[in-house]
């Protein structure tokens, strides 16, 4: 995302805006470190995880263990690096395995919104799940998979530079792919793999096609108790090293905890019954960033949560620090 907001900051500090066809160096929606208000507040380290509406997006294959009954619903908004012409939206729902597969439906947006033009990256997904070994309340070691696909879409309005002069249009639609599994170990343990853009490609308006380079995010956490978890993840993404383009290399490591101080039973304030606050760090190896702390809290109800994230970026070269505002509902 960094590298999003650096190319724009730098195309109208240059007051020329370039051809619409380098999504995947831009980065945008389909190359970030997140999504979910609460993922972020643990630093991304979601993918050993994915126990809420998050894992529609982050690891699908969390959804299979979901109770059948559950259904969950989460909305994100994110403000960019405090840049009023950049932000970030997301609503998932996803639903337990009710007898074929759990189920889960999301849309993931970046809006550019310059003066004159706009960008945007859309990522329209369906998600399933199945538990595949270890049934029974018995069972020490359980695995699931779980599966993505999605239409990609870009738009914009900038088919000129400062100049006047036709640059090709930003146009650019598409479609991907991802996998993920879960495997559990106990009532303590869980490890996370999601391969996200196994294959998915845009055709641009121009008639080029560019290939989004794949990711692949492993994880480990550990529920100390009912309340406190810890969780590590590190990525590897296509192109990321330097001496194999086309291999994949290390890009980013993420670390997060989180920690409920209530029961979730009891009320309090008349609504309340739950309180929770978390922290992470997460940073990009291939930019060369300096890293990114991040902190959360949550208000959780019968229904409803309520999440806010801050990420305060370590360099001193940054944009700029990002909010994140969420709502979950469980029904």
């Amino acid at each position: 995302m960094r590298r999003l907001a650096a190319c724009f900051v730098a195309l109208l500090a240059a007051g020329t805006l370039r051809a619409a066809t380098l999504s995947t160096d831009l980065g945008g929606v389909f190359d970030d470190v997140g999504v979910g208000t609460r993922p972020l507040g643990m630093g991304g380290a979601f993918t050993a995880v994915a126990d809420d509406g998050n894992a529609a997006e982050e690891n699908p294959a969390g959804m299979a263990f979901f109770d059948p009954s559950d259904r969950f619903a989460t909305f994100s908004h994110s403000d960019l690096y405090g840049l009023s012409f950049l932000s970030r939206d997301f609503v998932a729902y996803a639903q337990g395995d009710q007898g074929y597969t759990a189920v889960g439906l999301s849309f993931n947006q970046l809006s550019v919104s310059l003066n004159p033009g706009e960008w945007n990256e859309d990522a329209f997904e369906y998600s399933g799940a199945k538990q595949v070994y270890g049934f029974g309340e018995d069972a020490w070691a359980k695995l699931s998979l779980g599966w993505q696909f999605k239409y990609l879409r870009v738009t914009s309005d900038l088919s000129q530079d400062s100049a006047g002069t036709s640059v090709g249009g930003g146009d650019a639609d598409g479609w991907g792919s991802g996998f993920g599994a879960m495997l559990k170990l106990g009532p303590k343990v869980s490890l996370g793999l999601m391969v996200q853009d196994l294959y998915s490609t845009l055709t641009w308006s121009t008639g080029n096609v560019e290939n989004i380079p794949t990711t692949v995010k492993e994880g480990a956490a550990y529920r100390y108790d009912p309340l406190t978890l810890v969780s590590v993840e590190v990525r590897e993404e296509q192109g990321s090293d330097v001496q194999n383009p086309d291999g994949m290399g290390l890009s980013s490591w993420h670390v997060g905890g989180e920690r409920w101080f209530l029961d979730g039973q009891s009320e309090h304030l008349g609504v309340i019954k739950n309180v929770g606050v978390r922290a992470g760090y997460y940073e990009q190896i291939q930019n060369q960033d300096s890293g990114v702390l991040t902190a959360g809290a949550s208000l959780k109800a019968d229904v409803w949560e309520v999440d806010y994230t801050y990420e305060f970026d370590l360099g001193s070269d940054t944009l700029g620090n990002t909010q994140r505002f969420g709502l979950g509902i469980k029904f």
